[in-house]
C-alpha cells in the first residue's frame, strides 16, 4: 500500500515511521524509526542496492525425453 501511495502522490507516507497491526485488539500502531548511521544499507555510506537473479536456480529445468529404441 506505501509504494502505491507513494507512486500516486497520495496520502501521508510512512517515511520514516514503521507501521504495526495488532490482530487480536484490531489496531494499528506507528513507531517513529530513525536510521542507523553505521548500517550498511541505510546509512550515508549504503552502496548501490543489486537485487540478485535466482530465477534460473528456482525455476524448474526441462529434461531430455527418454530414448527409444
Amino acid at each position: 500500500m506505501e509504494a502505491i501511495k507513494l507512486v500516486l502522490g497520495l496520502g501521508d507516507p510512512l517515511v520514516g515511521r514503521l507501521l504495526a497491526y495488532d490482530a487480536l485488539e484490531e489496531s494499528f500502531r506507528t513507531f517513529k524509526v530513525n536510521r542507523d548511521p553505521s548500517c550498511p544499507a541505510c546509512g550515508p555510506d549504503a552502496g548501490e542496492i543489486v537485487i540478485a537473479e535466482y530465477d534460473d536456480l528456482c525455476m524448474p529445468h526441462p529434461t531430455a525425453a527418454p530414448a527409444v529404441g
